[in-house]
């Protein structure tokens, strides 16, 4: 069977997941992002160089690393038709608006998703499938949106660098047959480490039930 993963998001974490998983031999990437190559993301977005500021990163992964990219954002009215039917989804998206969004949407579709996010000298990657717990029993409520933002806090790239290498290889894992709930990970530059943490699902969370639905 062909494994097919979607990437939401070229950035920090999009860029070195695409890669990992490119030469991990994933036989499809499907890649969404609508936004341009600007100069303070180069630090940490590995996939784009100074030839490329101005461009949309969509046009560069798809023209340089041959992977199907399109400049799209999903939301709620486009979101299950780019979703259903994946192998799995690797949210590498910058806010928590579109993480909820991205969560609900995989849940409703039965696709495993890895929730990956970073800012500063720290990220959290969580794998949610079926049975396990979902962004909303971690985060029963969006953080304040003044926090939930990388242009908002600044971006250490090896960081988001290492959480990248964790969501490609929990992807990799469920893709290989094993959805076991492994927790939260929790990535800690600023003091050197690396943790995982038990994580169960949040009985009376709506995603936790859309989870365990038969």
């Amino acid at each position: 069977m062909t494994r097919h993963v979607l990437v939401i998001g070229a950035g920090g974490i999009g860029c070195p997941a695409i890669a990992v998983l490119q030469r991990a031999g994933v036989e499809r990437i499907t890649v969404l992002d609508p936004d341009t190559v600007s100069v303070e993301n180069l630090h940490r977005q590995i996939l784009f160089g100074d030839r490329d500021l101005g461009r949309g990163k969509a046009d560069v992964v798809a023209d340089r690393y041959g992977v199907e990219a399109h400049a799209v954002r999903l939301d709620a009215a486009n979101g299950a038709r780019w979703i259903e039917g994946k192998s799995c989804v690797i949210d590498g998206t910058d806010n928590f608006a579109d993480k909820y969004k991205i969560n609900e949407l995989c849940l409703r579709a039965d696709v495993p998703l890895v929730h990956a996010a970073g800012a500063q000298f720290r990220g959290q990657v969580l794998t949610v499938t079926r049975g396990g717990p979902c962004l909303r029993c971690l985060l029963p409520e969006p953080p304040d949106a003044a926090t939930d933002e990388c242009r908002s806090t600044g971006v250490f790239g090896p960081a988001v660098g290492v959480v990248a290498a964790l969501a490609a290889a929990e992807a990799l894992r469920v893709m290989g047959g094993d959805r076991a709930n492994r927790g939260l990970f929790l990535v800690d530059l600023a003091r050197g480490r690396i943790r995982r943490a038990a994580l169960e699902a949040v009985p009376g969370c709506g995603c936790a039930g859309a989870l365990t639905r038969p």
